[in-house]
């Protein structure tokens, strides 16, 4: 947009340690959740490993976050050049911030923190107060800066950052904005996961959801968040469409009733949703097909017999004369004669 304008947020830290990823993340969050800011079109961003989630943004922002609905917004994510802070504009806005703005807070010793500045000669700086107490006098500055008109030579042109952006308000403008949780999940690699009884699991647990249990195939992509322990997580097919928002299965005892009734529920949920595909399909009567397709194949022409046998039967030297079948009777005698005379030969041998 241009306005000016600025988004800050303050982290204090009980003991040593620094800004890593998550604190980035949630800031960015708040950030494109308020209906004054919104997605940016682009990010133009540090080389510090504070940033690395970035590099998830720059594909997940080109559709808004893929499986979650709403306006698309192209974003680009820049990464400036290691070692030149000059080129960065925020650098230059810190230090002018600083200098007209945060100077004024009683206390104030500058980031240089081996330059202890003296309120007089041998007496250091009496601190502001605690971490709380310092939060508001910050965004008072903040508003105020917001609200003091520029120079003349400015990029603004001699108005405020507030001027600027009344302005973009009254011809229209209106932000796209993201929650909280769809930022986190667009900070997320996409992993393969097999679905066993309407559930998968992930990081040691089972997760499920209700649109799990009427899922037919075998496989998802979970959308699993890289700095964040999750409480929920995007579930999309191997499509990439958005399937829902899976959450974690709870233990229950053997004994518990509770664990029966849920397993019969997805049993239910995935019956139904197969006899709801089935009632999809047309039927079709597979021997019709079939007759069909014999029906309207060609008929296939041979060519011309090459030539043509013909037999005389008076000229052939020899005929088949097939045996006469015996009747029923004689064949019955010649069985008889012949079991007598076994029994006649069986008597010869023990005698004889």
């Amino acid at each position: 947009m241009g306005a000016g304008r600025v988004w800050c947020d303050l982290i204090a830290f009980d003991k040593r340690g620094g800004v890593n990823n998550r604190d980035v993340i949630e800031v960015f969050a708040a950030m494109v959740g308020h209906p004054a800011f919104g997605l940016p079109k682009a990010l133009y961003i540090d080389n510090g490993k504070e940033y690395g989630f970035a590099t998830y943004l720059d594909d997940a922002m080109a559709l808004a976050v893929p499986g979650f609905h709403g306006p698309g917004r192209s974003m680009r994510v820049v990464n400036t050049l290691p070692y030149n802070a000059p080129a960065k504009p925020i650098e230059r806005w810190f230090g002018d911030f600083e200098s007209r703005y945060l100077s004024t807070v009683p206390g104030w010793i500058s980031g240089n923190r081996m330059n202890k500045r003296q309120e007089a000669i041998g007496r250091t700086v009496a601190p502001y107060g605690t971490f709380e107490d310092f939060v508001p006098a910050f965004f008072g500055l903040l508003k105020a800066y917001h609200s003091v008109p520029t120079g003349k030579q400015s990029g603004l042109k001699g108005l405020s950052p507030n001027a600027i952006f009344q302005q973009h308000v009254a011809t229209g403008w209106s932000a796209i904005t993201m929650s909280r949780d769809e930022v986190r999940a667009s900070v997320a690699r996409r992993v393969e996961r097999t679905v066993i009884q309407g559930a998968f699991q992930i990081r040691g647990r089972r997760w499920s959801c209700e649109e799990l249990w009427q899922y037919t195939h075998d496989k998802v992509l979970v959308c699993e968040p890289v700095y964040h322990a999750p409480a929920e997580l995007l579930v999309l097919d191997m499509k990439g469409n958005r399937l829902g928002i899976a959450t974690p299965d709870v233990a229950l005892h053997p004994l518990d009733h509770r664990g029966a009734q849920s397993t019969a529920a997805r049993a239910r949920a995935h019956r139904s949703a197969i006899v709801e595909m089935a009632r999809s399909v047309p039927k079709i009567d597979v021997a019709a097909r079939l007759i069909a397709l014999g029906q309207a194949q060609p008929d296939i022409i041979p060519n011309e017999p090459a030539g043509k046998v013909l037999l005389d039967p008076s000229d052939r030297p020899a005929r088949i004369v097939m045996p006469k079948k015996p009747s029923n009777s004689e064949e019955r005698r010649r069985e008889q004669d012949e079991r007598i005379a076994a029994q006649m030969n069986l008597v010869k041998r023990i005698v004889g």
